[in-house]
Order: C-alpha cells, then sequence, then structure tokens
C-alpha cells in the first residue's frame, strides 16, 4: 500500500513538472516572439531617417495623386524630446473633388506601412476634409489636413465689345440719317462748323446716340492738305490752342468725347497735345487717338495726364470694296473675341453702310455686344 502511495505521489509531481515545464517554455516563446519581432527604440539617427522616409512617402504620394506644390501649405516647428529632436511638419493639402478621401487615406497607409511598425498612422474625416495623424515610435512628426479646393467663383460671363465710329460726319446728311435709323449703338464723330454739325449732333443726342468732336488737327503736308475750320495748329501758343479747342467743342452739343481728325503732325508733338489733352480732362471728355500717325505719342501723353483714352483697333474703310470692308470688320470681331474689346473707324461711303449692314448682325450672332465709345473707354 505504502509503495502504490509513493507512486501516485511521484506521477502527481511528474504532471505538475510537465505542466510547469509547459508553461515556462511557453512564456518563453511568446517573450522571444515578442523580443524578436517587436522593433526596439529608435536611436537618434534611426529615428531621424524614419522621418526623412515618411517625408519621401508624402512627396511621392502627393506627386502621384497630381497635387502641385501650391496647393500645400507647410508649417513646421522644433520639437526636442530627450536625446530626439525633429520638426512635426503641418501640412494643409488642397485635393480637387475628383479624388476620394478613402482612396487617399489607403494609398498613405499601404505606402507607409512599408516602414515597420515604429511608424503608424491615425485618421479621421468630416464631409469637406480628412485629417492624417502620422507617429514615429509613438511621437506626432505629421499632420496632415486634406480639403477640397472651394469651386472656384462663377464669373458673369462678359460679352466682347466692339465700338464702331463714324467719322467725318456733319458734311452730308443721307448717311447719318440711315444710320440714325439703325437700333444700332454707333458713335457719331462730327466734325465743327460743317452744314448738319449742330442739328445732326441734336438729333443723334435725341436717339440715344453717343456724339463726340471729331477734331481738326494739323497733318503733315499743311495748308495743301486741308482738315477744316477749326484746325488746331502746331504753331500755335498754348493760350490760342485752348481757345481755339474751346470754340470747337462748344460747337457740337452733347459731346462726351474727343477723337483727332488728320493731326499726323500735331499728334508727334507731346508739348502741345499735353495742352489739348489737360483742357479735355478739365471738361469730363475722353478721348480718342484714330492713329492717323506711326509715331503718335496720344496714348502716352493720356496716360501722363490721367485722363481716359484708348486707340482706335482698325480703320474699316482705307478700300473702298466691299469685300475689303467687311473684311475688315471680320479682324474687329475676332479681336475684340481675342481681347474683350476693339475700335473700330469707318466713314460715310455706301461702300461702309452696306457692309456694316451685312456683318452687324453676324457680330452679335458671335455674342459680340456693339456699345457706345465711352463703355470701353479706359
Amino acid at each position: 500500500m505504502v509503495k502504490r502511495r509513493r507512486i501516485k505521489q511521484e506521477r502527481g509531481y511528474r504532471w505538475i513538472g510537465y505542466l510547469l515545464s509547459f508553461l515556462f517554455g511557453s512564456l518563453l516563446a511568446i517573450g522571444g516572439y515578442i523580443y524578436f519581432t517587436q522593433e526596439r527604440p529608435l536611436s537618434k539617427e534611426t529615428f531621424s531617417q524614419k522621418v526623412f522616409l515618411v517625408d519621401q512617402i508624402i512627396r511621392s504620394q502627393l506627386y502621384e495623386i497630381g497635387v502641385p506644390k501650391k496647393d500645400v501649405l507647410l508649417q513646421s516647428s522644433l520639437k526636442k524630446e530627450g536625446h530626439l529632436t525633429w520638426e512635426p511638419s503641418r501640412l494643409k493639402i488642397q485635393l480637387p473633388r475628383s479624388l476620394s478621401f478613402s482612396l487617399i487615406e489607403g494609398n498613405f497607409k499601404k505606402g507607409l506601412s512599408l516602414l515597420g511598425r515604429s511608424v503608424s498612422t491615425q485618421s479621421s474625416s468630416v464631409s469637406d476634409s480628412l485629417q492624417l495623424e502620422i507617429r514615429v515610435q509613438n511621437r506626432i512628426t505629421h499632420q496632415l489636413n486634406f480639403v477640397y479646393a472651394k469651386p472656384p467663383a462663377l464669373k458673369a460671363a462678359i460679352r466682347p465689345k466692339v465700338a464702331i465710329v463714324i467719322d467725318d460726319l456733319g458734311g452730308e446728311n443721307h448717311f447719318a440719317q440711315e444710320i440714325l435709323r439703325w437700333d444700332v449703338p454707333l458713335t457719331f464723330s462730327i466734325l465743327p462748323f460743317t452744314p448738319y454739325s449742330k442739328t445732326l449732333a441734336e438729333q443723334a443726342h435725341q436717339k440715344g446716340r453717343e456724339v463726340i468732336l471729331h477734331l481738326p488737327m494739323e497733318p503733315y503736308g499743311y495748308p495743301k492738305t486741308k482738315p477744316g475750320e477749326g484746325v488746331l495748329l502746331d504753331e500755335m501758343g498754348g493760350e490760342k490752342i485752348r481757345r481755339q479747342l474751346s470754340k470747337d467743342i462748344e460747337a457740337i452739343p452733347y459731346v462726351t468725347g474727343v477723337s483727332n481728325h488728320m493731326g499726323s503732325r500735331l499728334m508727334e508733338d507731346p508739348e502741345k497735345l499735353k495742352v489739348v489733352l489737360i483742357e479735355l480732362k478739365r471738361r469730363g471728355l475722353f478721348f480718342l487717338d484714330s492713329r492717323t500717325t506711326p509715331q503718335t505719342v496720344g496714348l502716352k501723353t493720356a496716360k501722363s495726364v490721367g485722363i481716359r483714352a484708348m486707340e482706335r483697333s482698325l480703320f474699316l474703310d482705307h478700300s473702298l470694296d466691299p469685300e475689303d470692308i467687311k473684311q475688315q470688320l471680320e479682324k474687329l470681331a475676332q479681336l475684340s473675341l481675342a481681347t474683350g474689346k476693339a475700335i473700330g473707324i469707318g466713314h460715310p461711303h455706301p461702300s461702309t453702310l452696306k457692309s456694316l449692314k451685312e456683318m452687324i448682325p453676324k457680330m452679335k450672332e458671335k455674342g459680340i455686344e456693339i456699345v457706345p465709345l465711352s463703355s470701353v473707354m479706359e
């Protein structure tokens, strides 16, 4: 009996030993697994390298999804903890709405997972933003805030504008009466002291048309080339220019601006031109440089004076062939479509009348607005 009891006790001790050995072995195995699989605390150099690699992955991912540098706002500051020093980066990244946050989050996490378990990510999102926090060895090194770019404000559609000025009016009446009947805001440029100048200005004003003074100025070749009554001459002093200019303006009622008639010589003289433009500015009038000479100083002088002024874009009827005039009107239309506005100058010729009648509706079909000259003045 005693012997049998001893045998049972020995067997019990043996099972307890086996169990303790199994538990101890399991603990060793688990400890070994943890020891060999868990990343040890990073050295200063390794930590810096990991942060650098995170930077590279972020840049690579942003490049892959097509985010330009201008849409990334970066802020950084220096942080120190023990032997580690780094610059936590805060990035605000604008995205087009075509990119989904879930896709971006998945791509970033996949790329960063290659750096091992010492690098971790945590994300949160609302309707219009995604926050991605990146940690290296449980230290925040990067905070990415993805936001959808606001759609650009819808700009009101700006129609291209064309101003058509008819020069040399006042000497005859048939052409003028014809264009007065049109429902088109052509600008009436009237010569002073001509048979119909005052009457036409009054009629045009009543019809809502814009009236400007077509101011005679001295051309090269004067007096053989005659610009007409009321001409401003280069030989005039400042006071004489002002007196004659005043008479010319008062000869045409309702004028809102002035353009030069001929004037190839005077338009090249900045001092004489400055006298004219200062007086126009004082009266609240604008100036259109007809560009009768390539050496004109009209616009440059106007800017120095501070008066609203523009240059004509095209003469419409140097050639009186209707096909040539229509071609010029087409150029005028294309110029307005390209730049937003253009100024054409025509004259009271039957071929000009015919071409305008045909081409103005075609301009309107292209979305071009025919406007008074003052509407395109700067």
